[in-house]
């Protein structure tokens, strides 16, 4: 959809875009000044809670980080703020063509009562405003405006490439029918639906706000989803009826507890033979020490992301075969391990 943003909205935009890589600079001059007095890396505490008694004071103590620190968490704070700024200066321009490309020629399926977990209801995921539903264009105003034109372009378009490269490492040829859990604004359906084109694609979310700029995108490049709300836990499909059951970057944000039940359902909907692929973020044991540190540091203390540590901690292999899945692996993907994909076959019925 072509839309054009004001001044105003375009210039707050764009300087949380460049404040975010601009401070990326400092947290260099920050490691090297850190690096002269860390000691080596098999050395440190292997535990979060002693990495950071030992790293924490080291690195606050160092102006540079302090300063990046302030960058970032300003970002995260403002991002979704701006956002919505920036959206209800255009809102009287976009609405007309968003609401049409909502229903025409599909719209999704909204649940009369969803049920919505308490990790998840009123939570401000990575301190949106608001959370997912903030908002009555929040699929827009995070779909489109936050993640298009703050988040990409920091990452040179990367964030799109890597969630399709989980689809792709699906072990399935030619699947008929595809579910999406937790699909959001639809970027990683985007990467599905390119892998697979002749797959019956099916995506839920609890969010109705971004199910709705998912159906816009299908709707606007001719897709044929099949959008419905409802929870991981309990999507109220039939039994044995997806050859592919898939979610990027959707368990990060749930306890263990809630991961659980998700795999239970994704078992009992995969078709026996069939398999579950979730990708997302690089485990902890992957990462050296101070990698560690870091990755909690910025995303479970400071990134409103309340259940990462809990999740990366976890070998979801061993989750999925406690769930009754016949074969489990959990390894990144490429030199980098970025990300980190379970893969969970279904065994055959005799």
């Amino acid at each position: 959809m072509q839309y054009t943003l004001h001044q105003h909205g375009r210039a707050g935009i764009e300087f949380l875009s460049d404040l975010r890589l601009m401070s990326d600079r400092l947290e260099q001059v920050a490691d090297a000044r850190a690096a002269q007095h860390i000691p080596a890396d098999d050395s440190l505490p292997d535990d979060i809670a002693g990495l950071h008694r030992t790293l924490t004071p080291l690195f606050e103590d160092i102006p540079a980080f302090r300063m990046l620190r302030l960058c970032r968490d300003w970002t995260l704070e403002a991002h979704g703020r701006v956002a919505i700024t920036a959206f209800e200066e255009i809102r009287e321009a976009v609405s007309p063509e968003l609401d049409r490309l909502q229903t025409t020629p599909r719209r999704p399926r909204y649940a009369e009562n969803p049920a919505k977990p308490d990790y998840w209801d009123g939570f401000e995921f990575h301190k949106s405003a608001g959370g997912w539903d903030g908002h009555d264009y929040m699929g827009f105003v995070h779909g489109e405006l936050i993640h298009r034109k703050m988040v990409n372009p920091n990452f040179a378009g990367l964030i799109y490439a890597t969630r399709k490269s989980v689809a792709a490492a699906a072990p399935v040829s030619n699947p008929a029918r595809i579910l999406e859990i937790g699909c959001c604004s639809g970027q990683y359906t985007q990467g599905v639906a390119e892998i697979f084109p002749h797959a019956k694609i099916s995506a839920c979310d609890l969010s109705a706000r971004q199910l709705e700029q998912a159906q816009r995108y299908a709707n606007e490049h001719n897709l044929d989803w099949e959008l419905f709300q409802a929870a991981g836990e309990a999507t109220g499909q039939p039994d044995d009826n997806f050859d592919l059951v898939t979610s990027y970057a959707m368990f990060h944000e749930l306890p263990i507890t809630a991961a659980k039940s998700v795999l239970r359902e994704c078992l009992r909907v995969t078709r026996p033979g069939g398999y579950t692929v979730i990708g997302d973020v690089k485990a902890y044991h992957a990462f050296s020490r101070m990698e560690r540190w870091a990755n909690d540091y910025w995303n479970q203390e400071h990134g409103g992301d309340p259940f990462w540590r809990e999740y990366a901690s976890t070998n979801l292999a061993e989750l999925a075969l406690d769930a009754g899945f016949a074969e489990a692996s959990w390894e990144g993907l490429g030199p980098a391990q970025y990300p980190f994909v379970l893969i969970a076959r279904k065994g055959t019925t005799t």
